[in-house]
């Protein structure tokens, strides 16, 4: 079966027929695995606070999560430098600080 949801739990019945009769059915549920939100973090707020920065965010809209997210990927960088960039990795959280950041 193709096109099922990710992380949506499903009833699937299975009876066996002959073309002109068929017998009782045999049921199971089975939940699909999770995968990579559909959507952003909602509402990036930040604070600058001398050379560091806090993030505080919404978790992806429940209908875009598409399981249980288990970790948020940050990406800053200088405006002026974009070969600036660095990246973070933080856990299930939904705020996180930047220090040192460079002036």
């Amino acid at each position: 079966v193709n096109g099922l949801s990710p992380y949506v739990t499903y009833t699937v019945e299975c009876t066996s027929s002959n073309g002109e009769d068929s017998c009782d059915s045999n049921m199971d549920t089975i939940r699909m695995l999770s995968d990579v939100p559909s959507g952003p973090p909602l509402s990036l707020r930040t604070v600058a606070i001398s050379k560091s920065a806090i993030l505080r965010w919404d978790p992806p809209a429940e209908k875009d999560q598409n399981g249980v997210i288990t970790g948020y990927l940050i990406k800053y960088q200088l405006s002026s430098d974009p070969s600036s960039q660095m990246t973070r990795t933080v856990g299930a959280v939904t705020q996180s600080s930047l220090d040192n950041l460079m002036t």
